[in-house]
């Protein structure tokens, strides 16, 4: 999970160009320590999707998977080993 991390934590510099070193960036509150608004949500959400090859269905959407990385590397580990929960955020079900 910590390499997802890592990779999540990339992809949030590279894709907002923010001038903070991934290491930097925290686990948790995100929106509100990196000031993020939600055209930045979206567009690295559209990155995460495009990094890991996974499609994060609109119902998973939320504040809270985009605002901790745990959850969303959760998440996207689901995604990529075929599992398809919604990693806590009120999905379940498999993508179809």
């Amino acid at each position: 999970m910590e390499e997802i991390k890592a990779r999540l934590r990339k992809v949030l510099v590279d894709s907002l160009e923010l001038s903070v070193a991934p290491s930097e960036i925290p686990d948790r509150g995100l929106v509100e320590a990196l000031g993020l608004d939600s055209i930045n949500t979206i567009e690295f959400l559209i990155w995460v999707e495009s990094e890991f090859g996974v499609e994060i269905a609109d119902e998973d959407l939320s504040i809270r998977l985009i605002d901790d990385l745990d959850l969303l590397a959760e998440y996207v580990h689901g995604r990529t080993s075929g599992i398809g929960t919604g990693a806590g955020t009120g999905a379940g079900t498999p993508a179809a």
